[in-house]
């Protein structure tokens, strides 16, 4: 019997989704040759810049898409993370990288302005559930800034989301794509709140967590401290030498001079590089946190100029970070523990499937454990299946 075949992650996806719908796969069992129990992903954020008329014509969105997303596929990202990304560059991404699954909605109630998507490739990965929610005390609704004590958000801030199966080793890792408020760090603060809130949900499952996304704070900042207080600052762990520039907000300035990660690092405190004193190294508010645990191979800032000008394809430079994970969320041995929680949204005696297409064989090796609104789960032609119970028990799910 295959005992891996039955392996899902479903704890993962119901951290925030109504419906967990994952896509088939056949994971490796233990024993296969050279399988080591970890998967490795190549991840980076990218703030693009809006899509407005520039002081320089050549900074436009239409004269750069071109080179932005030439330096984007050559940095061949497995999942990338865009941000202030307004629905006509939307459209261009995804009709200039078709083998990339982009999502994420706009950030106002009719889904217009701004978003954070996510980019993965759709060859290697299967996406257990995704969305997007706001920054603020109502998180789940679109285009909501109150941050709450009288605090209002300058701007609607949203982060996207994605579970992800690599369809190789079976791991399955959460990445997160956010941008938060560019004016007032208390807002950045209490925005990083809110996300941190999310993220915690998640902390039991034994899923690593990617975050990335333009901070608008640089490392010794309150929001940034929040944050490393239960994540790690990718670039301060990488094992090699991080590389490129330590700036990556660029003004559209061009700076052939660039201070680099190594000499940042090498010369000033965390302290003093967040300090106007040092303002000569720039301006490094793009971030890649990651899981404790996970371990970070390599760090990049791609400060690469468009083609023979003295030009770059943002106002940001994108952050690369090659990552190693465990596969541990996943069981490759004995019997595995499936547990049902806020999986699927509840609407009184129901059937639901909770994994189309996995083609489970191995039954006997699965032991659920049900919350007290499901009368009873059962595999049925491959499917993992619950029935839920009849009213008038209600749940509500948040």
């Amino acid at each position: 019997m295959n005992k891996a075949i039955a392996t899902f992650a479903l704890v993962a996806a119901a951290a925030f989704s109504a419906a967990a719908d994952a896509a088939s796969a056949t994971l490796p069992a233990a024993a296969d040759a050279g399988y080591d129990g970890t998967f490795r992903v190549r991840v980076a954020g990218y703030n693009i810049r809006y899509k407005t008329t520039e002081k320089d014509s050549t900074n436009d969105w239409d004269n750069r898409k071109v080179d932005l997303v030439n330096l984007v596929k050559d940095i061949d990202p497995d999942v990338i993370g865009f941000n202030e990304v307004d629905p006509p560059q939307m459209s261009d991404l995804k009709a200039m990288m078709p083998e990339y699954e982009i999502i994420g909605r706009h950030r106002t109630a009719n889904n217009t302005q701004r978003a954070t998507p996510v980019a993965y490739r759709k060859s290697r990965f299967a996406a257990l559930g995704s969305g997007t929610f706001w920054l603020t005390t109502t998180p789940d609704v679109p285009g909501s800034q109150d941050l709450g004590d009288g605090y209002v958000s300058s701007c609607p801030e949203t982060c996207s989301w994605v579970t992800l199966r690599d369809k190789n080793s079976g791991g399955v890792f959460c990445f997160f794509c956010t941008h938060l408020d560019h004016i007032d760090a208390e807002l950045r603060r209490r925005n990083m709140q809110v996300l941190l809130s999310k993220i915690a949900t998640l902390r039991d499952t034994g899923i690593p967590v990617v975050v990335v996304g333009d901070m608008n704070a640089k490392e010794a900042e309150p929001t940034i401290l929040a944050a490393t207080a239960v994540m790690q600052n990718s670039l301060l762990v990488s094992k090699t030498t991080p590389t490129g520039s330590w700036r990556t907000y660029t003004y559209w300035s061009w700076r052939p001079d660039e201070k680099s990660c190594e000499y940042a690092l090498a010369t000033y405190t965390p302290e003093e590089r967040s300090s106007k004193v040092t303002g000569i190294i720039g301006h490094r508010i793009d971030h890649i946190f990651t899981s404790f645990g996970t371990e970070v191979e390599s760090f990049a800032t791609r400060n690469d100029a468009r083609p023979g000008m003295e030009y770059y394809p943002s106002d940001h430079y994108p952050v690369v970070a090659n990552l190693r994970m465990s596969c541990a969320n996943n069981l490759y041995a004995g019997k595995v523990r499936i547990e049902i929680d806020k999986t699927v949204p509840y609407a009184g005696h129901g059937r639901y499937v909770l994994t189309h297409g996995a083609n489970i064989v191995d039954d006997e090796n699965l032991e659920f454990v049900l919350p007290e609104w499901v009368e009873r789960a059962a595999v049925e032609d491959g499917e993992i299946v619950i029935y839920t119970k009849p009213e008038p028990l209600k749940i509500i799910l948040r």
